[in-house]
């Protein structure tokens, strides 16, 4: 097995680099030959050497270590290669895949990932590529890129989201679209916004699908209708929590779908929020690929 780290030098406001390195090197001493070290030089560039890895290496582990694009970008330069596995070290700030997981800090011990077993888990494909967690559009992508905006080394993770949320929600902005579901007719509505998940989280520990599952074969669809005044600070509670599915409040905004297949489209200019990556979006069909990537389970977690 080849272990071979994509390390993103950016990552962590450009910390993840002097602080990953040391750490891999102490823990894969006496094995130099059976390693390596990729610096990320862009979106396009990780995807591509990804790629090369997979086709002329044999069995490779790949540790993408940085933030939510950075695993993204792994991901997608190793999609349907049978020799690939994916582990991910977060050295971002939002980190947000890892939540799905006991013990979340293990993720970021290279001797515990290296010991990690992988296992089969769904990935989700759009028109554009694919996402290992969630892909969101509407309004908490625009909170998602405000949060971007806003990081800094003082300003980071929960707090970043939670500080864009403030000043994104109470503009009230929606957006009409057109969402069908498992092949259904498409339903024309005004929305918030559409969470299609894989995983549990966004926003940096907002739990939007509760129910979600990486090896059920279905992806989650959060849908939420236009919500105003006194009632939005609570239903955003709730949402953050996880516990909007068993609010009677939410039960007029909120519409949750367990299915294998979404289509989505915009009537008007809005964004969609890749695994923390920031797009223009206009139309796609989403669909759940059942077991088709490796996940290294690093010693000490397991799915929650």
């Amino acid at each position: 097995m080849k272990h071979v780290f994509v390390v993103n030098p950016a990552a962590g406001h450009g910390a993840a680099l002097d602080n990953i390195l040391p750490i891999i090197h102490k823990a894969l001493t006496g094995f130099e030959d059976d390693y390596e070290i990729h610096r990320t030089m862009g979106a396009n560039e990780t995807i591509l050497y990804c790629r090369q890895k997979c086709s002329f290496e044999g069995d490779v582990r790949f540790y993408a270590c940085g933030g939510d694009g950075t695993i993204n970008n792994v991901l997608t330069g190793i999609a349907g290669a049978p020799n690939a596995e994916l582990a991910v070290v977060p050295c971002g700030t939002g980190n947000d895949f890892v939540r799905n997981f006991t013990n979340p800090e293990n993720f970021r011990n290279i001797e515990k990932q290296i010991k990690g077993v992988s296992t089969p888990i769904d990935v989700l494909k759009c028109r554009d590529g694919y996402a290992l967690n969630m892909l969101n559009v509407g309004v908490d992508c625009d909170v998602a890129a405000r949060a971007s905006e806003i990081k800094s080394d003082k300003i980071k993770g929960t707090a970043a989201y939670l500080m864009a949320a403030a000043q994104i929600l109470p503009k009230g902005k929606t957006y009409k679209m057109a969402y069908s579901i498992d092949g259904s007719e498409f339903v024309e509505e005004e929305l918030m916004l559409a969470a299609i998940a894989n995983g549990h989280f966004c926003g940096g520990g907002f739990k939007s699908c509760p129910n979600a599952s990486l090896s059920d074969g279905y992806m989650d669809v959060c849908i939420v209708k236009p919500v105003k005044g006194l009632t939005l600070p609570v239903l955003l509670a709730q949402y953050r929590a996880g516990t909007h599915l068993n609010s009677k409040l939410a039960e007029k905004y909120i519409k949750y779908i367990h299915c294998r297949s979404f289509s989505l489209k915009a009537s008007e200019p809005v964004k969609i929020c890749c695994d923390g990556e920031v797009t223009d979006f206009s139309e796609s069909d989403f669909e759940v690929l059942p077991a088709s990537l490796k996940l290294v389970i690093p010693e000490g977690s397991m799915p929650i």
